[in-house]
């Protein structure tokens, strides 16, 4: 009876040690090992294209724990036809340097997003690719909007008439930051650009 219960008591200081040991574990990844996404207001700080471009090539040492970096800014509207079909659509266009997937998480529905260093690419939003096109299957399709002509790399699970395109200069108006590690994470964004 008395060997039974210290058996019972040995496993049970096994187990919550073992749920110590995961919890801590658990915490340690989500502190300093787990991507973190801080977004940013940049209107009035002055921060350009290549801005970011001297941001990025800063911190390719890692130091700060970035993984990837994007800017972006709300264009004016303009029409978006389809070269394939001749459908319009008026559309809000989002001008974005860096990683697009940061600018918008959404769910891919087709293509993907397409890469920073591509230039004619587009990605067009739900509704926007089944007003054109008709559904969403649009990557590799042709889009003009305006007098620029761009292929659709994908179609994102997004409701209105959004195109986001790459930029190579000009301002940007708000910022996100993919960091490693949630620990300090905002202070470090913060302090990269307030410098």
């Amino acid at each position: 009876m008395v060997g039974q219960r210290i058996v019972r008591w040995g496993l049970a200081v096994i187990l919550a040690a073992g749920i110590l040991v995961a919890g801590a574990a658990a915490a340690w990844h989500l502190m300093f090992d787990m991507p973190c996404c801080i977004r940013m207001d940049i209107r009035g700080l002055e921060m350009d294209v290549e801005t970011m471009k001297r941001i990025e090539e800063r911190e390719k040492d890692g130091s700060l724990g970035i993984t990837r970096i994007a800017g972006w800014r709300i264009e004016s509207q303009k029409i978006v036809s389809a070269v394939s079909t001749g459908r319009r659509q008026t559309a809000q266009i989002i001008g974005v340097y860096g990683s697009m997937e940061l600018v918008e998480p959404a769910h891919i529905l087709s293509g993907r997003y397409g890469l920073a260093e591509e230039e004619d690419y587009c990605v067009l939003s739900e509704d926007l690719a089944r007003q054109l096109f008709g559904g969403v299957e649009a990557a590799g399709l042709w889009v003009k909007a305006g007098q620029k002509k761009m292929m659709v790399a994908g179609v994102i699970e997004k409701e209105g008439n959004i195109l986001m395109m790459p930029v190579k200069e000009g301002w940007l108006e708000q910022a996100a930051v993919e960091v490693k590690g949630r620990m300090g994470a905002e202070e470090k964004v913060e302090g990269l650009f307030g410098e």
